[in-house]
């Protein structure tokens, strides 16, 4: 008891150290587990024993700078893992006009409704440019109320909206050492160390997918729709939309991510019950690494590209930074 009271009382001065100088002139954040030697990346999905994710309470408690990278962003991306997957930075960066905006994708893996987002928005004072929200409806609609985490079949309460910011601090403190030890434990009865999980950037929230065998496999098949399109969208779900965009103000476009199960239809009947511009692609042919749910490799260059092409031909983009296209314009002259 007291050697667990005395661990306890060292990790609580470390983070309210932390939390004091606001994590700017350290290490991203106190035990953070970089990739390789690369502090712009943190182990975000981990456990060898028990999965679980460290953003929720990285951006809900704003440790490190991830919060700051998202509030220095022209273009921030909204919505679940379907995010993470589909949008391939290479090919962002290959449109002149993306190429010279900061762009931040702030998907949550596990996370489909967005009122964590919006908490998280809201909590931190993001202000992006232009927002492009994936509205999807996989197991909630991203305008719900939502506040769980789904892993596979598992669907438990969203517990980092319960923590202050120094319970937050020390969760993630802890919950790093936890890995650490797991992957100390893993190596010395494998005789050589493995790396384990997933990473997120700190300075464009990507997650690092190529370490995914079925992410980069050459063989993947390509997705169909399997869902009836007579799916309307949910009364509460546009009101909810309304509610949402008011609050977080800038500039807004809808996508949506192409998955086995997802609606055009719905999709397009709350963009214009909003008046808000949709960018939703072919679906059929696709490659997927899950037989139909989360883009692969192949897949997402794919639809970035169409993603790309279409974003910057819209009004809202052309609204969010029609004084830095003038200013270019100008400089060409």
């Amino acid at each position: 008891m007291l050697v667990g009271s005395c661990v306890l009382a060292v990790l609580t001065l470390i983070a309210a150290f932390m939390i004091f100088f606001d994590a700017q002139a350290l290490p991203d954040h106190f035990s953070q587990i970089e990739r390789a030697g690369d502090r712009n990346w943190y182990r975000n999905f981990g456990g060898r024993q028990i999965p679980q994710i460290q953003d929720q309470d990285i951006f809900y408690s704003n440790i490190g700078s991830s919060i700051a990278a998202a509030r220095a962003a022209d273009v921030v991306f909204l919505g679940p893992s379907f995010v993470s997957y589909a949008i391939d930075r290479q090919t962002l960066q290959s449109s002149d006009q993306l190429n010279r905006l900061k762009l931040y994708n702030m998907a949550f893996v596990g996370i489909r409704g967005g009122e964590f987002s919006r908490r998280v928005i809201g909590r931190w004072d993001i202000r992006a440019p232009l927002w492009v929200i994936n509205v999807d409806d996989q197991f909630a609609h991203f305008f719900s109320r939502d506040l769980n985490v789904t892993l596979g079949p598992q669907k438990v309460p969203l517990a980092a909206v319960t923590r202050d910011r120094l319970r937050g601090y020390l969760t993630v403190i802890g919950r790093n050492l936890r890995w650490r030890l797991e992957d100390v434990v893993s190596a010395a009865q494998a005789g050589q160390f493995s790396d384990s999980g997933l990473y997120r950037s700190v300075s464009t929230g990507d997650m690092a997918l190529e370490v995914n065998p079925s992410y980069v496999a050459a063989g993947n098949k390509p997705m169909r729709s399997e869902r009836d399109q007579a799916c309307d969208i949910p009364a509460d779900a546009v009101s909810n939309a309304r509610a949402f965009l008011k609050e977080i103000g800038g500039q807004v476009v809808f996508m949506l991510v192409p998955h086995s199960q997802s609606c055009v239809r719905q999709a397009e009947q709350l963009a214009g019950a909003l008046g808000v511009e949709l960018i939703a692609p072919p679906f059929d042919g696709l490659t997927t690494l899950d037989g139909g749910g989360h883009l692969d490799k192949k897949g997402a260059e794919t639809y970035t590209r169409y993603l790309a092409d279409e974003l910057v031909k819209t009004r809202a983009f052309k609204a969010a930074f029609a004084s830095r296209t003038n200013r270019g314009a100008g400089a060409a002259q």
